[in-house]
């Protein structure tokens, strides 16, 4: 057998040479590193020759008629309760290869650290869930616990097609109440924080039309651009001080109201646009409600429109009463928390000081994670991992030992 350095390095390599990118983002999708998972997960099964081991692929088609892979691997170890780790298989794009040092999709280790896209985020989750693997059968343990590994689609775009779709369809076949459930999709260098909240994620995109004219002769037409200026500022404005609790479990601990992509429908620069779509990220601490926060720019939307002539000097104002701004809703995540007391929060906790050596801390994230689809169902689910904080950017990496110890830590739970 491998040991154990050679098998984290040759699975990390493998996964960073197979390009997933998500497809909303022009990627291909996850087929082909599901296909790797699973043939890795049969070969595992052979070399320690396991013979209580489900593996079972819940596949859909998503929009555009590519394949969206999910993988679950089950081991019955005759036990009650089960330990639940979930990883996704998709990706984000390289972005600028200018910032690149290395090829994005060619392993480079230096210095005990691999770099590549997806070598944290979440390729973390991936191999040290083989790691555990390799772990439980060559030491040959009796696990407390039955195990579950989970690898999931579409996660970096919302998970219609990764664990929401389990969860809906599902959620009877692969979780229960009393499992206990991890994501390793968060991760502090030193390994301490568990994550057992998320915000509210409330994204918007309003589409705002005015008139489109010549741009020497401004009170011919609306200027979008200058309501799309004046509206998102006001909006901001307006949220900000409105919604400004502090939640110190968070980091930020305040909830964030920002406006993201500004696009027009014009391409010369002497044109006023007419119509425009402003994109706004929302993320909410718990104690507001993200219904309530949609009424409040309804109203917005309806007083400022009633202003327009506070924040457009010259447009035609006899087509005043055509000027539209309307939304739609991207992204609607309504947060719960895991509770402090819960089972896996305590495990993983006790797991943490007996491997690490170091005192677990709680924490909350704006950041969304697959969690929030379990915690809405009521499901106790830590957010959890080792890393560097490096993913989506370029040369992102992870130590190799950070892998190995995130398997330990899994390991002692199972203990």
């Amino acid at each position: 057998m491998k040991s154990i350095l050679d098998e984290t390095i040759e699975i990390s390599s493998d996964l960073i040479s197979i390009n997933s990118v998500n497809p909303t983002f022009g990627g291909i999708g996850e087929k082909e590193k599901s296909i790797y998972i699973k043939n890795k997960l049969e070969e595992y099964n052979k070399n320690y020759s396991i013979k209580n081991c489900e593996i079972i692929e819940y596949n859909t088609v998503d929009s555009e008629g590519i394949e969206r892979p999910n993988i679950v691997s089950k081991y019955d170890f005759g036990k009650n309760n089960t330990l639940t780790i979930i990883s996704h298989m998709d990706i984000v794009p390289e972005g600028d290869l200018g910032l690149w040092n290395s090829d994005p999709f060619k392993a480079e280790i230096k210095d005990g650290i691999i770099y590549g896209r997806g070598s944290e985020d979440n390729h973390k989750g991936i191999v040290s869930s083989f790691l555990l693997l390799k772990m439980i059968f060559e030491e040959k343990i009796d696990p407390k616990y039955n195990l579950n590994l989970i690898f999931v689609a579409d996660e970096e775009d919302g998970s219609k097609y990764g664990l929401s779709y389990l969860v809906n369809n599902f959620e009877d076949e692969l979780f229960s109440s009393e499992d206990l459930i991890i994501v390793p999709d968060f991760g502090m260098p030193k390994g301490e924080f568990i994550e057992i909240a998320e915000k509210n994620i409330l994204w918007l995109k309003f589409k705002i039309t005015g008139k489109q004219c010549h741009g020497s002769v401004p009170e011919n037409g609306i200027n979008a651009d200058l309501i799309a200026f004046s509206f998102g500022k006001g909006l901001y404005d307006k949220l900000y001080g409105k919604y400004n609790g502090i939640n110190p479990i968070f980091n930020p601990p305040f909830s964030t109201f920002e406006p993201t992509i500004l696009k027009n429908n014009i391409e010369n620069i002497n044109t006023i646009p007419g119509y425009v779509e402003l994109n706004f990220d929302c993320r909410i601490i718990p104690k507001y409600d993200p219904k309530e926060v949609l009424s409040d720019i309804e109203n917005y939307i309806e007083v400022f429109k009633n202003e327009i002539e506070k924040h457009i000097l010259h447009f035609d104002i006899s087509e005043k009463e055509n000027i539209s701004i309307n939304y739609e809703i991207l992204k609607l995540e309504k947060a719960e928390e895991t509770k402090n007391d819960s089972e896996v929060v305590k495990k993983l906790g006790s797991a943490i000081k007996n491997v690490l050596n170091k005192e677990p801390v709680l924490c909350g994230m704006g950041g969304g994670t697959v969690a929030a689809f379990l915690r809405e169902k009521g499901y106790n689910t830590a957010v959890w991992g080792i890393g560097d904080e490096t993913a989506h950017q370029p040369n992102e990496h992870i130590k190799i030992e950070n892998l190995i110890k995130m398997a330990e830590v899994y390991l002692d739970i199972l203990k």
